[in-house]
């Protein structure tokens, strides 16, 4: 009895043997001949289902002949090599700047290298902002005015659109809205977006942003429409008065004001700042602090200069000033300029030192259809470095919390994780700015869950960074200069700047045609024999010469011959 059962499962196993050959044989025979089994089996082991069917359909179809296998499997391994060549081509730079412009060629740089690390390590969630979309890239400069409470941003906004009325006499209704930011742009009919209105407006550059918004009559961004020329070269946003007690709790706000702030001083393309000498007092050093990695597009404004009765007086509080903004901002020297927009200025003296202010804040404006373009880049590579600095801090505590269980990072790992974007331009300022971010991180932890970097996606991002994002910035500074079309304000704000002269346009009224004479042989003959003798003379030569004239009403009927 043992035997046969020995026998039975010796049986099996011979059986299983040879189904096994067999299978190997149909295998090698399909594979061996043109296409090396090393090649097959390396492909195999990267997952190659389209491969592994058609090894499969020859075994269980015998139909399928030995050069129909063979050119299928050729198909297929082009298909694979093509396809992998496409993934890698999408990490490079395909178009060239110089030929369709700096920011036009953002999207999609932006789309491929910056936006797989930017969600993958959930950049919006741990920096409190909505990041930049494809609208923002392309849109037209954009300026925003804030300032201390009763400091004149108003003020300032109506002045360099010329609108003596001001802005918000075009619709009564926004007069009720003074607690929120109010973006500005060109339409023919005036209206109001807010609430729920402004967040369907999907073609609004600042759409995002309202996911801070409040609730009902607070602290929103909505957008107004009014028919202005300035507004379709450049727009403004106009923030609301700031008190003290918005200030005390500021970063702690999930909505409302320093939200919706703080996202916008990181998007628009200039900033002016309006204070008075009274600022020192207030909290707003909280404010100017924000302004410190984005000095380079910032202009601070002592505002209500015509209120001095002379210029020692108005120099010394310009100096008290300038010492403030300075002692808060490390980023670059200060811009500050003295400014006013109503009343005038006692002395000839006076008018001379602001008025000159004054053209420097109107230059800003002027060229700003040109200037923006770098300082837009100059903000967008502030982002980018950041989204590539929380990638790495997050893969560093990825490892450590996986070996000690824990996230917080010694200042020595914080250090190695910062070599890593030496090689960087402006890393140093960089990492000046933003000295919490590794802070900002850490707390983040909670709502993010941290992930390994991705090596190739960082590296692409490095080398965007490094040598094509300064060949793009190269690009725009070297692009045609263009200043505003529309006629600006003077630097006096009493006067009104002159229309310029229209061009008169020249009419042809007639058209004389000299017609040659016909002169006999004789004639010329005369002519030779006088000219020898030197004896020409211009007024029988006048009266010979025939002229045709060609009047107005003949050219027009000639022109309408024509157009039939």
């Amino acid at each position: 009895m043992v035997n046969t059962v020995i026998l039975i499962e010796g049986e099996k196993k011979k059986k299983k043997k040879g189904k096994n050959r067999n299978r190997t044989q149909s295998v090698d025979q399909t594979t061996t001949e043109d296409v090396p089994m090393t090649k097959v089996r390396k492909i195999k082991l990267k997952g190659t289902n389209k491969l592994n069917k058609t090894l499969d359909s020859r075994i269980q179809d015998p139909t399928i002949t030995e050069g129909e296998g063979q050119v299928k499997r050729q198909k297929t391994i082009q298909k694979i090599k093509a396809r992998r060549s496409v993934e890698v081509a999408t990490k490079k730079i395909i178009h060239d700047p110089k030929l369709i412009g700096a920011l036009p060629s953002l999207p999609l740089f932006y789309q491929q290298i910056v936006y797989p690390i930017r969600d993958r390590h959930q950049y919006n969630e741990v920096t409190k902002t909505v990041g930049w979309d494809f609208t923002e890239l392309l849109v037209k400069p954009t300026v925003l005015v804030l300032g201390s409470s009763e400091a004149g941003k108003t003020s300032l906004i109506n002045y360099l659109l010329r609108d003596k009325k001001g802005y918000e006499s075009h619709y009564d209704t926004i007069k009720d809205y003074k607690s929120s930011f109010t973006h500005i742009i060109y339409d023919d009919s005036p209206s109001l977006l807010r609430g729920a209105d402004a967040v369907a407006s999907k073609s609004w550059a600042f759409n995002e942003i309202t996911k801070y918004n409040k609730q009902k009559n607070d602290c929103q961004i909505q957008l107004f429409q009014i028919k202005n020329n300035l507004l379709q070269e450049i727009t403004f946003i106009d923030s609301p008065p700031v008190t003290d007690s918005m200030l005390t709790n500021l970063n702690q706000e999930t909505s409302g004001y320093y939200p919706i702030l703080y996202n916008l001083i990181r998007k628009v393309d200039l900033i002016f700042f309006v204070g008075t000498p009274s600022i020192a007092d207030t909290s707003m050093n909280k404010i100017i602090s924000l302004l410190n990695p984005y000095n380079y597009k910032t202009v601070f404004c002592l505002n209500k200069s015509d209120q001095y009765r002379n210029l020692t007086n108005l120099s010394n509080d310009r100096k008290n000033f300038s010492n403030y903004i300075t002692s808060l901002i490390s980023n670059g020297e200060a811009k500050v300029i003295c400014t006013y927009f109503k009343g005038l200025l006692p002395t000839d003296e006076m008018k001379d030192f602001i008025h000159n202010d004054m053209e420097t804040l109107l230059l800003k404006i002027k060229k700003l259809p040109s200037q923006y373009k770098t300082q837009r880049l100059i903000s967008l590579n502030i982002h980018m470095m950041e989204i590539l600095y929380i990638a790495l801090l997050h893969s560093e505590m990825r490892k450590k919390d996986k070996k000690v269980q824990s996230k917080i990072l010694s200042s020595e790992e914080i250090s190695e994780v910062s070599k890593s974007l030496s090689e960087l331009p402006v890393y140093e300022s960089f990492l000046k700015n933003f000295p919490t971010l590794p802070e900002d991180v850490l707390n983040a932890c909670d709502r993010v869950k941290l992930k390994p970097a991705k090596l190739d996606d960082i590296d692409a991002l490095k080398s965007f960074l490094k040598n094509d994002f300064p060949y793009i910035q190269k690009i725009a500074s070297e692009e045609p200069d263009n200043v505003v079309k529309f006629l600006l304000p003077l630097s006096d704000p009493n006067k009104d700047p002159e229309p310029p002269k229209k061009e008169m346009k020249k009419v042809i009224k007639e058209i004389k045609i000299a017609i040659p004479n016909d002169d006999d042989g004789d004639d010329d003959d005369d002519d030779d024999s006088n000219t020898k003798k030197g004896n020409n003379d211009p007024e029988k030569k006048e009266k010979k010469q025939k002229f045709v004239n060609i009047n107005k009403t003949l050219i027009d009927n000639i022109m309408k011959d024509d157009k039939q």
